[in-house]
């Protein structure tokens, strides 16, 4: 598939430019386990930019716990989100590197005049400690938590960004390596393909189409020789 039927790609942050999973998720099993909730590596990936407040209930349901009697759900949730992103901050990022063929990617994409945007879960503060700015300067637009009210799978920072491009959904195509970042995606009406990079493909059905990684999603584009 050429990419020329594409006005605009828009990239999730981690897990597909920046190999940085396995970083947030230790700084997640570090607060989790700080807080008696026993997860799983896999759980966090799973839940990738997803850790609302409705897995957060399930999650201290099943295993007996609740928040303080002074915070209710949200003000937990939120309290958890900001020592997850001191301790990645502090511990963590600087072990994040992009992806081998992220550069390259994103790069032609850029030399064949399309507009790109990443649209992130994390904090702008993460994005410009892990992201050089030779790399950053090839995003028109960049979406970050603090940009939005609602968070993936709600469409509303695809459709931000989508706005702030000015590209017409039909025009987009969305990557991304989880299934709250598909459901987002397709949700605000883009075409959406997936990377395998942190979950195998049977987790990433729903994209229109799965890939094992960057290079084999620039070949797809008709960026030979990228990646």
């Amino acid at each position: 598939m050429s990419s020329k039927i594409f006005k605009a790609i828009l990239f999730d942050l981690d897990g597909v430019i920046l190999d940085s999973m396995d970083q947030h998720a230790a700084a997640w099993l570090e607060v989790m386990s700080g807080e008696g909730l026993q997860v799983s590596r896999e759980f966090i990936l799973a839940h990738e930019g997803c850790l609302a407040q409705e897995v957060l209930a399930n999650l201290l349901q099943e295993q007996g716990r609740a928040p303080a009697p002074s915070e209710d759900l949200p003000g937990y949730m939120e309290s958890l989100l900001e020592r997850q992103a001191r301790l990645f901050q502090s511990l963590h990022a600087g072990q994040v590197r992009p992806y081998a063929s992220a550069e390259a990617l994103v790069r032609g994409l850029s030399q064949k005049g399309l507009s790109q945007a990443l649209v992130t879960s994390s904090r702008r503060a993460q994005v410009e400690q892990c992201l050089s700015p030779a790399l950053r300067a090839h995003f028109q637009v960049i979406v970050t938590r603090e940009d939005v009210a609602q968070h993936k799978p709600h469409p509303e920072p695809y459709l931000a960004a989508m706005a702030a491009l000015g590209v017409e959904a039909g025009r987009c195509l969305v990557v991304e390596n989880a299934p709250a970042g598909i459901a987002a995606g397709l949700a605000a009406g883009a075409t959406c393909f997936a990377v395998c990079s942190t979950l195998g493909p049977e987790h990433l059905s729903q994209a229109h189409a799965v890939f094992p990684d960057l290079a084999a999603l620039a070949q797809h584009l008709g960026l030979n020789g990228q990646g």
